[in-house]
């Protein structure tokens, strides 16, 4: 009999959720949690105040926190710190290039975190067997190490942002060695009488992921496309070839990355960019640099991500043909602006 450790939704705490059943221990609290949110929280102040108290810093400090929502939900940056702090374990985002290896063999890692709509849950490696831990389900569910690739493809598809675990994760505390005894499940006899919980009680089940389906037209504009030359290949080659194609079209979309240069003696602002997670991230700009330049800094936040800008309200893309304009003359000035991968 497998027991493992896995707490089950409360309110929107399936960050804390997720870390803990993840690291298979009550190794977070909300506490805990909401400290490193506060620190993050701060230190975002501190920025945007070293200007002096500027119209942008007061916009900015009337918002909520961009690490904790009022209901518990934390952002990638809080549980990045705290894995890093209690683990040393790093969370990286699987599109970036160098992890689109290990997409294509993920059995080799130890751990994934998932995002999306405010939710989060992992896939846990233990004992050479992979499991789903998620909150909203009343006991982890095996995977195996054959259909984990495939699995991991089809949440992509469905807009699921997936962080892989670089790093040691700890072992699995003893049944009943810590922490609530009623958070111990048997995954082959969930407990009885449960229900899912949160946003998986109204989940409908997302469409099926399968490689070079579908129809396309021809460069020529009319007909179907060739199909892919996927015959005798294997489920794994298949989905290889599919990463290979998609980070192929994604590297022609992407922006260079390249941070800003300050230039503290000329007039500067801070604007802030909201990120997929719900976080926000602070940026220094001289008024004169250019959105170009903007767009090349902000592709330093999220490596090797196809994306967009909106600004404005109700936010608008910034378009192309603004790019040589300066942020001032952009009215770009203290602006929040939304990240949108492509």
């Amino acid at each position: 009999m497998v027991w493992l450790y896995h707490e089950r939704q409360v309110a929107a705490l399936c960050g804390q959720h997720c870390l803990n059943n993840l690291c298979q221990g009550p190794y977070f609290s909300e506490i805990d949690l909401s400290e490193i949110a506060q620190e993050l929280d701060q230190n975002e102040r501190i920025l945007m105040l070293a200007e002096g108290m500027t119209a942008e810093a007061r916009a900015f400090l009337k918002q909520d926190s961009g690490n904790v929502s009022l209901d518990g939900n934390f952002s990638i940056q809080v549980l990045s710190a705290a894995l890093q702090r209690q683990f040393g374990v790093d969370l990286e985002d699987h599109r970036r290039p160098e992890n689109m290896n290990y997409m294509v063999r993920p059995e080799t890692q130890e751990g994934f975190v998932l995002n999306r709509d405010s939710h989060w849950y992992c896939l846990r490696r233990i004992d050479a067997q992979w499991w789903e831990c998620n909150s909203t389900q009343p006991a982890p569910v095996k995977l195996s190490d054959r259909s984990l690739a495939s699995h991991l493809a089809e949440l992509v598809a469905n807009k699921w942002t997936i962080f892989l675990c670089k790093g040691k994760l700890p072992k699995p505390t003893p049944k009943g060695a810590m922490g609530d005894p009623k958070n111990w499940v048997d995954p082959a006899n969930p407990p009885e009488g449960e229900r899912p919980f949160g946003n998986a009680a109204t989940k409908l089940e997302p469409p099926k992921f399968h490689a070079f389906t579908g129809h396309g037209q021809t460069l020529g504009g009319g007909g179907a496309a060739r199909p892919a030359a996927v015959e005798g290949l294997t489920e794994e080659e298949q989905l290889a070839m599919a990463l290979a194609l998609s980070s192929e079209l994604a590297a022609k979309q992407r922006t260079p990355s390249e941070p800003l240069t300050l230039v503290e003696s000329e007039p500067t602002t801070a604007l802030q960019v909201r990120m997929t997670d719900g976080s926000r991230k602070v940026v220094k700009a001289n008024h004169t640099h250019t959105v170009l330049q903007l767009k090349k800094h902000i592709a330093t936040l999220a490596p090797g991500v196809a994306f967009s800008l909106k600004g404005g309200f109700p936010p608008k893309p910034l378009a192309d043909d603004l790019d040589a304009l300066t942020l001032a003359d952009a009215k770009l000035l203290g602006e929040s602006l939304v990240f949108c991968p492509s």
